[in-house]
């Protein structure tokens, strides 16, 4: 089995590295920075696409749609020009999001037999920047006030992945229910024109912990196999912890991190932290020019789990490798790979996808990806078969502040559904942003 996944990460790598030199004779510069409706673009940030600040200027865009409604950037443009009033004399910036999901699957779950199942992520996320020193650096506050539900029925779409998969939930980022909480509370502080920077407090530890360019909820990708790598441990929906990065040359960067591995989603206490035990995390990244960091980039995290005693979870490590590149304005393809021992609790031993995001005209993306994953014995016990997982969606921005999304997914040898071949998971997402 090892040596398959040898030589899938060898292929892999090596279609990406083609693309790379592909791509630095046909692109050489970044997209044009995208025009904003409260003036939250241009500003260096810290923290991976799911991270408060990206979020903030990723929802800010002053995107194209399908329909443009005078009547409704009428009414809106009031509260957009107060936003940017509140970000040019205060430093203050803020946005308001809701993100609904269905799924229906061609096989059903629980002791109701659900077949199908809904979910949503309310966010009030923001930022304070308390001073600048020039363009050498600034400090800020950043927060993100959250809730997780499921919308009727037994299991929120993230529960109801868990009963058909083992590493390819098919609804991971909408779960966890939890109450709103500050799944993020910290201060972040740029240094060296934005070339270091670290940040303490209540973090997401997804925002940096093997970041990546499609990381974000807002992105096309529902699977875990391509949201977040399932052989890295993971702890809770915001996490008291440390995290420092820095560009050592203007091509490579290094960083590291620690988190509370027990924290608990919507529980902001001190508790769990004070049991000492951690999830820890060192990476080296590279990418082309540090103007292209967000897209360009090839980054390679180690990380460590301590024993969880009370939760009777052994400890474990692994290794993560993310690539992503920007061939095109409108073609970005992407290598995620991850191998573990398979313990602290993870989703699976070894795990390996590859996809492309392609966003021909500027209101529709397409995204495609292929992933596989061999499930953690220790977590999920023997003999369980290797899962395979198709996912492609086709978000369409039906105006400036929402879009709808719908998605496909095709799983096969689902690991919780073992007389089934394939899994079908079909759904449509609705994300506003204000």
């Amino acid at each position: 089995m090892h040596s398959t996944f040898s030589s899938k990460l060898l292929l892999t790598c090596s279609l990406l590295i083609a693309g790379s030199v592909f791509a630095q004779q046909s692109a050489t510069e970044q997209p044009a920075q995208a025009s904003t409706q409260s003036g939250y673009g241009g500003e260096k940030t810290f923290g991976g696409a799911s991270g408060v600040s990206r979020e903030l200027e990723k929802t800010d865009e002053n995107r194209d749609s399908v329909f443009q409604p005078e009547a409704l950037q009428r009414t809106f443009e009031p509260y957009f020009a107060w936003k940017k009033g509140l970000h040019e004399n205060h430093g203050l910036k803020i946005g308001l999001n809701m993100l609904l999901l269905y799924q229906y699957a061609s096989e059903e779950v629980g002791e109701e037999e659900e077949s199908d199942t809904s979910g949503g992520i309310y966010r009030f996320q923001g930022s304070w920047t308390a001073f600048k020193s020039g363009a050498n650096g600034s400090g800020k506050i950043e927060w993100r006030l959250e809730s997780r539900s499921n919308i009727g029925g037994d299991f929120s779409p993230q529960e109801f992945g868990g009963q058909l998969t083992a590493a390819a939930n098919t609804g991971f980022p909408y779960g966890n229910n939890f109450d709103a909480d500050f799944g993020v509370l910290n201060w972040t502080q740029l240094l060296n024109n934005g070339r270091t920077g670290y940040a303490i407090g209540r973090l997401a530890f997804d925002a940096y912990m093997d970041s990546f360019v499609i990381q974000s909820p807002y992105e096309g990708f529902l699977n875990r196999s391509f949201v977040l790598n399932p052989t890295l441990a993971t702890t809770g929906v915001g996490a008291l912890g440390a995290v420092i990065k820095g560009h050592v040359t203007d091509n490579f960067w290094l960083g590291a991190q620690i988190y509370d591995g027990n924290a608990a989603n919507g529980e902001f206490d001190f508790d769990t932290f004070e049991q000492h035990e951690w999830l820890k995390s060192a990476e080296i990244g590279w990418t082309p020019a540090f103007s292209r960091r967000g897209t360009d980039r090839i980054q390679l995290t180690y990380w460590e789990k301590d024993t969880r005693r009370e939760a009777g979870i052994s400890a474990g490590s692994g290794w993560a490798l993310s690539g992503s590149y920007q061939l095109t304005e409108a073609l970005l393809p992407f290598i995620r790979a991850g191998h573990s021992d398979g313990g602290a609790g993870v989703a699976a031993e070894s795990a390996l996808s590859l996809g492309v995001r392609y966003a021909p005209w500027k209101e529709r993306t397409w995204s495609l990806g292929v992933g596989w994953a061999e499930p953690s014995e220790e977590t999920h016990g023997s003999g369980i078969e290797d899962e395979y997982v198709v996912e492609t969606s086709y978000k369409m921005q039906l105006t400036k502040n929402f879009s709808l999304t719908p998605d496909v997914q095709l799983v096969f040898d689902p690991a919780k559904s073992p007389e089934e071949d394939r899994v079908w998971v079909v759904g449509l997402r609705g994300i506003l942003t204000l």
